[in-house]
Parts: C-alpha cells; sequence; structure tokens
C-alpha cells in the first residue's frame, strides 16, 4: 500500500493542475449551454412572431378566397363563411383565433370552436370588395387584403 504522509510537492501540483482543469472544463461547458440556449431562445421566438401572423393571415384568406359569401360579425373579431351547406367560422376569442364548422341550417355563433393559433388581436373590415384582415402578435401588426367573390 501507499503511504500517504509522505507526498511530495509535486503530486500537491499534479492534483491540483487536475482539479483546475477539470473545473475550466466545466465552465467553458456551462458558457457553451447557456450561449446555446439563448440563441435558441432568440430563433424560437422570432419563429413564433413570423409564424404566428403570417400562419394566421394566409389561413385566414384561404378560408375567404374559398368561401362563397363571408359575413364580417362581432365588430369585426368574427366571420361566417359561408360554402354550400357548411358555415364555417372564424373568430378571436380570448387571444387566440378558433375555427368551427356548422351546418347551414344551424343559427351560427361563436364559441365551441377549436384553437389554432395564440394571438394578441384580429380584426376584420370591409373596404369596398376586399377584406382588410389584421391581426397582432407580440405588439406587431400585420394586414393583408382579400379579394371578396
Amino acid at each position: 500500500m501507499k503511504n500517504y504522509k509522505n507526498r511530495s510537492l509535486g503530486d500537491m501540483i499534479s492534483t491540483v493542475a487536475s482539479m483546475l482543469l477539470f473545473l475550466i472544463f466545466a465552465g467553458c461547458l456551462l458558457m457553451i449551454i447557456s450561449i446555446a440556449a439563448g440563441t435558441y431562445n432568440r430563433i424560437s421566438n422570432n419563429f413564433d412572431k413570423t409564424f404566428g401572423t403570417s400562419a394566421t393571415l394566409r389561413y385566414i384568406s384561404n378560408k375567404v378566397k374559398n368561401s362563397e359569401s363571408a359575413e364580417i360579425v362581432e365588430k369585426g373579431t368574427a366571420v361566417y363563411l359561408r360554402s354550400g351547406e357548411l358555415i364555417n367560422i372564424i373568430y378571436f376569442e380570448n387571444g387566440a383565433l378558433y375555427e368551427k364548422n356548422i351546418s347551414a341550417d344551424e343559427e351560427p355563433s361563436t364559441g365551441d370552436g377549436d384553437k389554432l393559433f395564440d394571438l394578441g388581436s384580429m380584426n376584420i373590415s370591409d373596404n369596398g370588395g376586399l377584406l382588410k384582415i389584421t391581426v397582432t402578435l407580440n405588439n406587431e401588426e400585420n394586414s393583408t387584403y382579400v379579394r371578396r367573390r
């Protein structure tokens, strides 16, 4: 067995150097992880902003284009889209965009829909033959115009 009572200065320096090397490695690893987490957070936030507004605008405008008629209700926070025997209701409520489908012989109303996107606000207005769809997400407002049929 080794006798550790007679440790030399070289053994002490070797032990301290090994520990310092491990601490430097651990510190570098923590710095790399924190930088990567910050980068991921920025990318994720920008993706949510871009995807949230553009996808919402494209979704609503495609639904309007494919419908036979569009009726703006609820002071511009909802639209009833009629297509044959079906009414598609798209509305903004509680910070999100919702959609539901009902039969044309039912009375249309908002509520009980499926959540599609998180939003700050939505407004649909009539500008002659065009519908102006405006959505807000993270205090950034985007709009598009859709031609009515």
